[in-house]
């Protein structure tokens, strides 16, 4: 699917920066209501960018249901920034860092604790398999744990019951720890690079396309998704987001089976 652009005033541009799972996309699906919503904004010249916690590899499937054939993408929580060009993702940016400290830590404190580490581009080494659908890409399960950390990455997991508690702790490690509920609710951790977040990421792009800050917008419904809620000049939770991150947000849109984003979208449409 394409759509044929039209340059609007450079004064009026947005930036709409939208997270994937829990937003765009429930089990992976992403309805047709949400596609052409997406396309209304792409066909007023707007600026489109998917910010997710997802890996690269992740991303692919998402962008071609969209119908994306440029702009950025931002993967891992703000570590990797890709551009879209037609059927190819080039990597712009990729921020990585030693996991090591804070997962041989994790490990400590939680032994059965699954762990992963993603090698951009491909998936993840693990410890142990993941559930299905958990990571995006390969899995490949190390002989070693120590072969996880033994080089940077731009992305690492723990999951575990109840790992949310040691969350504090890790970032004492220099790395920016996210509690995620990909699983089940307070048994997922996100390690990123230290100060790196999708906001980072957004400001970023956002200077490249020389948007005006306050023609900001991020939709978004997880932990991950606050620092971009700060950022934002709108920033958008959506209906069934926790209660912290709906607080965190200037507006609150309906859930994702009431198609929320959409409706965001919808509202944006007219904007040129």
């Amino acid at each position: 699917m394409t759509t044929s652009h039209r340059t609007a005033p450079a004064s009026s541009v947005r930036l709409v920066a939208l997270d994937i799972d829990g937003t765009l996309a429930q089990a992976g699906s992403i309805p047709d209501i949400t596609v052409a919503a997406v396309q209304e904004v792409l066909a007023k010249a707007h600026h489109v960018v998917l910010a997710t916690g997802r890996s690269l590899v992740g991303v692919a499937p998402i962008i071609k249901r969209l119908g994306l054939r440029r702009g950025r993408v931002i993967c891992s929580n703000g570590a990797v920034t890709a551009w879209i060009n037609g059927a190819r993702l080039v990597i712009e940016d990729a921020v990585r860092f030693d996991a090591g400290p804070a997962l041989q830590r994790a490990n400590d404190a939680i032994p059965d604790a699954l762990l992963a580490t993603e090698v951009l581009g491909r998936g993840y080494r693990v410890n142990a398999r993941f559930p299905d659908g958990s990571l995006n890409g390969r899995q490949h399960v190390v002989e070693r744990e120590r072969d996880l950390w033994d080089t940077p990455t731009t992305r690492a997991v723990v999951h575990a019951p109840d790992v949310a508690a040691i969350a504090r702790e890790l970032r004492w490690f220099d790395v920016t720890a996210t509690l995620g509920s990909t699983i089940g609710p307070g048994d997922w951790l996100d390690v990123t690079p230290p100060n790196v977040s999708k906001a980072t990421a957004l400001e970023a792009v956002r200077r490249r396309v020389r948007v005006a800050p306050e023609h900001t917008i991020a939709v978004g419904d997880g932990h991950n998704d606050l620092p971009m809620f700060k950022w934002a000049a709108r920033a958008v939770a959506m209906g069934h987001a926790p209660a912290d991150v709906r607080a965190a947000a200037g507006e609150v849109c309906g859930s994702i089976t009431e198609h929320g984003a959409a409706d965001v979208l919808r509202s944006l449409a007219g904007v040129a």
